[in-house]
């Protein structure tokens, strides 16, 4: 994730367009006619080795040292093998950002050659950045540039476009410009050979133009935890929609699969719903979806209004509605005889509210009224029929007079063509949105839905935080690492069972026998009827599944009482598995009491590991005959409380504790506990690769784990969201009370203690800390502040015990955030006023700068006003350079950490070279 240069291909003073002819098929000669066209007010020049003397009354050179002076942006349009050469002397020549429009570079040159490989090596030791190959370029109407192939130009707007697909682009650009909607940026990064999407959304996110980010991608290239990172952190303060499609289809696709998973289309919805963003399937729905959320008022609920003159439509709204899991509100009694006292006798008296075909436009408007006052309704849907007693355009107007007024969102379809354009274009001008059909209308509020709950999962606070067992943990990793020294990639069916009790989780007691003999001995112990399971080398991996998505139950026999029994339908199963498997391949049985007459639900519960986005959660339904791939659902860790409960609310499983378990909550909290503990297996174990728990019993004596799986690699997983930094956590004793607690990274379960430490602070440590008076911070400001992203910003706080209450208490939290490229990281630190004095502020400085040097952050620094005069004693005392900051009316503290390495580097840093 580096911007480094990245200025100079979004704003670039000059430009140079090597390739560029006046030919007709030029792929540089439409460049240059489209910089000029666009407005481009800096130097251009064309290069070409023909020696032209101009191309399109641009000047022609033949080489890059002719040039009068070096271009800020070099853009390529040259034939591909000459590409590499190109970036060779554009680096020589110290320019730092070329754009390469030509194609065919991702395609092998040779045997073992790859061209794009070649322009990397060729641009390494200058640090020349490079945006492409195979991209359609970049339009920036804000800068009067239009530096692509692109057929046409595109309006200014406030939205950004980022894509993967060149053809895919113009193609986005020709229907947004049929639809008048403008961008702030256009651009599409083709092979992605050095700046990759990670690096430009972090651009984008940084700039103030630009308020919402469309991205198109086909794959995620690179590291998964750069960019669900980098989307993360733009979502929180930009809308960010994102438009995912396959590179190919069928056999051409070449897309691994993650064990358990059928379609890698669920690990992509899992990663993007916990980024925060909105996911949508064709061009269409992207730009409906950002109509809507672009004009989105603050979400109040899911809950959903309709109203039409007519049923007809009433009714396709409202199947859509349910068919996507939407929730139609119910109306107030007090709602329902405000209605009655203008509508037609016999009316509906429900939701979907029906006006009738005798309604104009003053119903409609006192319709619409009433709604948006209802406590049950968060959004209104308003649909319109075009008849003689409810002119579009008049109805339109009134509709816009309330939908103005109401702190409630209110979406509008205008069905029809002929009178239907103008009232669509009386909505657009008054910043509503509106739709052609009422199955789109309701598409469009779905999106406002999957939105507004992406953002408060995101910004959920955690319940408490649970304790960790350190010592069980270290003896499932020797688990682990024993077995990779025999050389296996699983663990046995015993060595599973054994590492799940040392997490807690509540395993079946087991016995394990290599022969019938032993098993007719074992058998006799155990009261009841028992299952028994032959174990082999097949069925000790997870996920292994027949062609009908269901587990091998033929390894299983149930029901045994008697001995006889148990004899017989041992050896059946022997001979059964003998015909499979040869003798080194079986590896004995095991045996369990049968869990009958308890109602038990079964759940299949699991741990898989993507080739992209790394370790995942799976949950849904199990059973060994069951077809556990329909109702299967992903998350990727690590997970918190409120998360876990996310992931089981929707599948089907909490439908049926629903409707059958008399204590739903309660089982609900036991299976979230239980996914936690995979999240810290996750965490503690990146050798394991699969685990698979199937079936997990519920039922009222709790949770119950049958059977389980485990497989595990020589290569540890990388999870895609940066986990807990437990390791960062030390003990502290105050200076001068003596009180001892802990110096750790802060959590979102912190978010209560965090909101009590701020109450605590005086108006003037307030003032200090924030250069102005403040109230109190809101949710979504203590989510921002303790939900962070530990590769992004690090925040540490000083949490003791209570003195006289249960629990524990902040005292003193110092926080740094680190740009994109490591360069610099700004810290803030504040200390509650009565503990001053207690050496609170030395030990959190010296812990955040330890921190940031030993991740090779080259500077920190930090701004105080003039009178915090604490802060910069402190300042002092560590090392930091003060110095009065006559612009901005605060004294700057800066410290170096680490020597700068490249030019670039200095540059930032306004170092000498």
């Amino acid at each position: 994730m580096s911007t480094k240069y990245l200025k100079r291909f979004f704003k670039p003073s000059s430009i140079a367009v090597f390739g560029a002819s006046e030919r007709e098929n030029s792929m540089g000669g439409v460049v240059l006619k489209n910089l000029q066209e666009s407005g481009f007010k800096g130097p251009m020049y064309a290069i070409n080795s023909q020696g032209y003397e101009s191309v399109h009354g641009v000047p022609c050179y033949s080489c890059l040292p002719e040039l009068p002076e070096m271009p800020d942006l070099a853009i390529i349009c040259s034939p591909p093998e000459t590409v590499p050469d190109i970036i060779r002397a554009l680096g020589a020549s110290m320019v730092k950002a070329a754009m390469i429009l030509s194609g065919g570079i991702s395609i092998k040159a040779g045997e073992s050659v790859n061209l794009c490989d070649q322009v990397r090596e060729a641009a390494k030791p200058y640090g020349i950045r490079i945006l492409g190959p195979d991209c359609m370029g970049m339009l920036v109407p804000g800068h009067n540039m239009n530096a692509s192939y692109s057929h046409v130009n595109i309006e200014k707007g406030k939205v950004a476009y980022i894509g993967q697909s060149g053809t895919l682009g113009t193609a986005m650009i020709d229907w947004a410009t049929g639809q008048e909607i403008g961008f702030s940026h256009f651009l599409t990064l083709g092979a992605g050979a050095d700046v990759d999407l990670p690096s430009v959304i972090d651009y984008l996110a940084q700039d103030p133009y630009t308020h919402a980010i469309l991205l198109q991608i086909n794959r995620v290239d690179g590291s998964a935890r750069d960019f669900l990172s980098a989307v993360r952190s733009a979502s929180r303060n930009k809308l960010v929609l994102v438009l995912k499609n396959d590179t190919f289809v069928g056999e051409q696709s070449g897309t691994e699969l993650a064990p358990g998973i059928f379609d890698d289309d669920q690990v992509y919805d899992a990663a993007l719903r916990r980024a925060g963003v909105v996911r949508v399937e064709t061009s269409d729905e992207l730009f409906n979806a950002l109509e809507t959320l672009s004009r989105m008022k603050p979400m109040r609920g899911e809950r959903l209004a309709i109203l039409c003159n007519g049923m007809g439509p009433n009714a396709l709204a409202t199947e859509r509605l349910l068919n996507k899991q939407g929730k139609l509100s119910e109306l107030t009694e007090e709602s329902i005889e405000q209605l009655a006292e203008f509508m037609p006798e016999r009316w509906n008296r429900s939701n979907p509210v029906d006006l009738d075909a005798t309604a104009d436009p003053e119903r409609f408007s006192k319709a619409v009224r009433i709604l948006t006052k209802d406590q049950n309704v968060d959004a209104v849907l308003v649909l319109h029929a075009p008849t003689r007693l409810a002119p579009a355009v008049e109805t339109a107007d009134r509709v816009i007079e309330v939908a103005k007024k109401t702190p409630r969102n209110v979406l509008t379809c205008w069905m029809g063509r002929a009178t239907a354009i103008e009232a669509r274009n009386h909505c657009n001008a008054a910043g509503i949105s509106t739709f052609l059909t009422p199955e789109e209308s309701v598409d469009a509020f779905m999106y406002m839905v999957e939105f507004h709950r992406n953002q408060v999962v995101m910004r959920q606070t955690p319940p408490p935080y649970i304790e960790q067992h350190t010592a069980n943990h270290i003896r499932a990793r020797d688990l682990v690492h024993t077995a990779l020294e025999q050389g296996r990639d699983y663990l046995t069916h015993e060595e599973t069972f054994d590492l799940l009790d040392l997490y807690d989780l509540p395993v079946s007691s087991t016995y394990y026998c290599h022969d019938l003999e032993e098993v007719t001995a074992k058998t006799g112990k155990i009261d009841n009827s028992v299952q028994i399971k032959a174990l082999h080398s097949s069925n000790v991996y997870p996920f292994s599944y027949d062609t009908d998505g269901q587990q091998r139950w033929k390894d299983i026999v149930q029901d045994l009482f008697s001995g006889s029994e148990i004899e017989h339908a041992t050896t059946q199963l022997s001979y059964r598995v003998g015909e499979r498997f040869s003798e080194n391949e079986m590896m004995g049985f095991c045996i369990q009491q049968m869990k009958r007459g308890f109602q038990s639900l079964q759940i299949n519960v699991g741990i898989t590991r993507d080739p992209t986005f790394g370790p995942v959660i799976l949950f849904g339904t199990g059973g060994h005959t069951a077809d556990v791939l329909a109702d299967r659902h992903a998350m990727l860790p690590p997970l918190n409380l409120a998360l876990a409960s996310e992931l089981i609310s929707r599948s089907r499983i909490w439908k049926i504790l629903e409707e059958n378990s008399y204590r739903p909550e309660q089982d609900k909290q036991q299976i979230c506990k239980l996914l936690l503990k995979l999240s810290e297996i996750i965490v503690d174990l990146p050798h394991l690769k699969c685990l698979e728990i199937n079936p997990l019993l519920v039922n009222k004596s709790g949770l119950l784990i049958t059977d389980a799986t485990i497989s595990l690699s020589e290569e540890p997983g990388c999870l895609s969201i940066s986990p807990y930094p437990e390791h960062l956590s030390e003990e502290i004793v105050l200076k001068r009370s003596g009180r001892k607690g802990m110096m750790r990274a802060i959590r979102g379960e912190d978010e209560p203690n965090h909101l009590e430490f701020y109450n605590q602070l005086s108006p003037q440590s307030i003032r200090l800390r924030y250069f102005y008076s403040r109230g109190v911070p809101s949710h979504q400001e203590l989510a921002n502040w303790t939900q962070i992203d530990y590769d992004r910003e690090m925040a540490f706080i000083v949490s003791v015990p209570r003195e006289e209450d249960k629990g524990v208490e902040t005292l003193g939290v110092v926080r740094a955030v680190t740009d994109a490229d490591n360069v610099r990281a700004e810290f803030s630190v504040v200390i509650r006023d009565d503990l001053q004095g207690e050496g609170l502020g030395v030990a959190l400085m010296s812990k955040i700068i330890d921190y940031c040097k030993n991740r090779g952050t080259l500077q920190i620094i930090g701004s105080t006003l003039p009178n915090n005069k604490g802060m910069q004693n402190l300042a002092q005392k560590l090392g930091f350079e003060n110095k009065y900051n006559i612009e901005e009316d605060v004294v700057d503290m800066k410290m170096m950490l680490n020597e700068p390495k490249e030019d670039w580097q200095r540059l930032r840093l306004n170092l000498p070279h």
